[in-house]
């Protein structure tokens, strides 16, 4: 199975970066499994919050810890 989630060297730790839409290169908030996707995604906070509106609070996530 490939990674394709984006990293960025912080502090000599490997961070995951936001994949919204392939857009944002902000450092990731959550882990988030939306129902309309086959895979975990990586949120930054403001795209965290979008989709959980989105998804009226129905949004499968977990904490990320550095």
């Amino acid at each position: 199975m490939k990674d394709t989630a984006q990293y960025k060297k912080l502090n000599g730790k490997k961070v995951p970066l936001c994949d919204f839409e392939g857009k944002c290169k902000n450092k990731a908030f959550k882990e988030v499994y939306p129902p309309r996707k086959s895979t975990w995604s990586y949120l930054c906070r403001k795209h965290f919050e979008q989709e959980k509106k989105k998804f009226k609070g129905k949004l499968g996530y977990c904490s990320i810890d550095w």
